[in-house]
């Protein structure tokens, strides 16, 4: 009990409640920080989808009132988005407990590869000179909006005869776990050889610096750490228009935003900028300088440790 000051709570959908009471017992400073959008609004408990029926929307809606209401006796909140703060603020949490702290990432780590390490990666990865490579890093879990994806690039490979498709990830032993459903996805359409699925993988950038475009099409997403290590690298994404991917992707500027679940949107997005590779070049630039401004790793550390200090008192 003496050992630390702070405790921590990662998401309130299940820890949030007994997370903040084991705090109080113990006599610490709690922190609450969500891991998705949705989870203070309740909007995560429905997949983002409202409900029609009266009877149960008011279920929910007083549930979730009911629960943030003791949620707002945390000592602070952090918030890896905009949209997760606004969501602080409409359960009534005052804005001098909030803190806007997005993760950041090791942007030496990730970083734009060098033309060598480009033709090696690709070479190493079995990707034909020419290749068009869209690439998509994380879990394979329903929400990540993986099957708008699919359906997005088999409009996209009908168009285009060098476009790729990698599935960088894995949803092996995880509860909401659809990459069965998503290999089948691929057969049913015919994509066999045009999209890999590489399972977990240790150096994500290599995967990275062979990419042209990458594609983050997920519904519920706090900010999307996999987003910030493209942006990191160089390469220009397209995202859905919610939660923290707005934060990420300057519209036009080091992306696209399309509307979440458009399948036709996100197909239009990839190929316009799989056809224009000098739009590719000013918005990968661009994606890098963001990272660098908003979510460098040291500059989140360094925000943490003051929020603790301040804690601590």
């Amino acid at each position: 009990r003496r050992a630390f000051d702070v405790l921590v709570v990662r998401g309130t959908r299940v820890l949030g409640l007994p997370g903040l009471a084991a705090g109080r017992a113990l006599g610490k400073a709690v922190v609450l920080q969500p891991e998705l959008n949705g989870e203070m609004s309740g909007e995560v408990y429905t997949w983002g989808t409202p409900l029609h029926v009266p009877a149960v929307r008011r279920v929910v809606e007083a549930a979730v009132a009911g629960r943030n209401f003791f949620l707002r006796d945390a000592d602070a909140f952090v918030a890896m988005s905009r949209a997760i703060a606004a969501e602080f603020r409409r359960a009534g949490v005052g804005p001098e407990r909030i803190a806007l702290m997005p993760h950041g990432v090791d942007t030496a780590r990730f970083r734009p590869a060098s033309a060598p390490e480009r033709r090696g990666s690709r070479t190493r990865l079995g990707l034909a000179e020419g290749a068009m490579v869209v690439t998509y890093t994380g879990r394979l879990l329903r929400g990540k909006g993986l099957e708008t994806l699919i359906e997005a690039f088999g409009v996209v490979a009908a168009g285009e005869p060098r476009a790729h498709l990698m599935i960088v990830g894995s949803g092996e032993g995880q509860t909401l776990s659809i990459e069965t459903a998503l290999r089948e996805s691929v057969r049913s359409r015919g994509l066999e050889g045009r999209v890999v699925f590489t399972g977990r993988v240790q150096a994500v950038e290599e995967y990275l610096w062979a990419s042209d475009v990458f594609a983050f099409p997920s519904v519920f997403e706090s900010l999307g750490i996999s987003l910030v290590e493209a942006g990191a690298c160089g390469v220009p994404a397209v995202g859905a228009r919610t939660g923290g991917i707005v934060d990420v992707i300057e519209d036009g500027g080091s992306g696209l935003l399309f509307a979440p679940g458009d399948a036709t949107g996100l197909a239009a997005a990839l190929g316009s900028l799989l056809a224009d590779p000098g739009r590719r070049e000013r918005m990968g630039a661009r994606a890098r300088e963001i990272v660098r401004e908003r979510f460098d790793l040291d500059d989140s550390v360094s925000r943490y440790a003051a929020l603790f200090r301040e804690l601590r008192g």
